[in-house]
């Protein structure tokens, strides 16, 4: 009912926190009875009839003296304006009717029908939106509901409200798909090999939406939520992450974040809850996530334009940290460094050199636990490269004798070396190693 934050931070201030951390655009929820039951009430009279404390209602009034004697219409609004000035573009999301934590099956908030989805005050909030921020130049879209779920699901409503939708307009429908570790069956990030979880995993993103982007009639696909426990404490989450940015980083997918406040005024009956899944920590002044910037530096970044003449080369990627791969001029070996500037490669797969661009130069394994090198032998064995694994995300070569060595980080430096490939077997399910050091992949590009 109210954006977060407002009581560790002026909203102007939190409006540049989200600029200055690479976001262009914010997905603003809301539920619909704010619109259509609660329009009038004042920030100050919900938080009373919450019984609030007064301490978080007293920080609120320290920071943003005007809030709580706004409407939520208003103090929806003071949220897109403030994004506004900062240039953030805002996509307005229906999250829920009733004003409570989102998602359970049983919430009575999830599908046509509900005690709180009637489909004709649905619409009615729908068009409140479209009507009355319709003048604000820096919101872009509406989603129309999330995550329908729960136990009234049936296939003919799913036909009936889903199915080929009567437009009056083109050109401005887009799909979204949202994706977490816990989308599916979450031990078997702990029971399969990596490789193998992270291709079935993509391969279902896939089937179930990624398609939508392929073929002969693409369409625009946006990945609504997606995210990881930024405390770094949960192991599966920090293996589904990498996994699920290499396929985003791939077809350079338009994505938003869950979340970024660290702390919540009201969550499920606790007031001043935490929230782990957030770029920034409790009290929003420092990231959650310590490497958060290095690791959405691509992700952040336009790697592919539909309208660009430019001639498409390669990004050397490492998912696991965000790095990119450069070439150190001093020694020819390779590096990880940022991927605001990096080196770019030329390569035909399938047993081709990989070639730095604009020069004579192939990348070369020297041996096991040696840094991979440049060289001028391009038609050498250990320049003979192949992306392998069920992922696909092992660079691998020969090392002369018949045995793989793949790309790997060195975790005493920035140098990427090339060591014995971990777990690319396809066959074998009892490798349980973590391969995600030796995670690289050749994004195309034409920026």
């Amino acid at each position: 009912m109210l954006v977060e934050g407002l009581d560790k931070l002026p909203i102007k201030d939190i409006a540049t926190q989200i600029s200055n951390s690479g976001f262009n655009c914010v997905r603003l929820s809301y539920a619909t009875y704010m619109f259509t039951r609660y329009a009038n009430n004042t920030i100050r009279d919900t938080f009373y009839s919450l019984d609030i404390p007064e301490v978080v209602v007293s920080a609120i009034e320290k920071h943003n003296p005007l809030i709580l004697n706004m409407t939520h219409v208003q103090a929806y609004e003071a949220a897109i304006d403030a994004l506004g000035e900062k240039g953030v573009m805002v996509l307005i999301d229906n999250h829920l009717s009733m004003p409570e934590w989102c998602c359970n099956n049983k919430d009575q908030n999830g599908f046509f029908g509900d005690r709180h989805f009637d489909t004709h005050e649905w619409l009615q909030g729908l068009a409140f939106i479209a009507k009355h921020f319709k003048g604000k130049s820096n919101v872009i879209a509406m989603d129309l509901r999330n995550e329908l779920r729960g136990g009234r699901q049936n296939l003919p409503d799913w036909y009936k409200y889903k199915k080929t939708l009567d437009l009056n307009f083109t050109n401005k429908l887009v799909y979204e798909a949202h994706i977490y570790s816990f989308s599916g069956t979450q031990d078997r990030w702990d029971l399969q090999p990596l490789n193998w979880v992270c291709s079935s995993v993509i391969e279902t993103l896939k089937d179930q939406a990624g398609f939508l982007i392929n073929g002969d009639n693409p369409v625009p696909l946006f990945i609504s939520e997606f995210g990881y426990d930024m405390t770094g404490v949960n192991h599966v989450d920090n293996k589904f992450f990498p996994c699920f940015v290499s396929y985003a980083a791939s077809v350079d997918l338009d994505w938003s974040l869950w979340s970024f406040g660290g702390s919540y005024y009201y969550r499920e009956g606790t007031v001043g809850a935490g929230e782990t899944y957030a770029v920034m920590d409790y009290d929003w002044k420092n990231f959650t996530d310590p490497k958060f910037p290095e690791k959405f530096q691509l992700l952040q970044k336009k790697v592919q334009d539909p309208s660009s003449n430019l001639s498409k080369s390669h990004i050397m990627f490492h998912p696991l940290t965000g790095k990119c791969a450069h070439v150190n001029k001093s020694n020819n070996e390779l590096v990880l460094g940022d991927c605001k500037s990096h080196s770019q490669w030329s390569s035909e797969g399938n047993g081709s050199p990989i070639r730095l661009i604009d020069s004579a130069l192939c990348l070369k394994a020297e041996g096991e636990g040696l840094p991979a090198t440049l060289s001028k032998h391009c038609l050498s064995q250990q320049s003979s490269w192949r992306s392998v694994s069920k992922t696909g995300l092992h660079l691998a070569t020969s090392d002369g004798n018949k045995s793989r060595l793949c790309l790997e980080t060195d975790s005493d430096s920035s140098k990427i070396v090339t060591r014995k490939c971990i777990c690319i077997d396809d066959y074998d399910s009892s490798c349980l190693d973590n391969p995600q050091s030796q995670w690289f992949q050749l994004i195309s590009t034409n920026v």
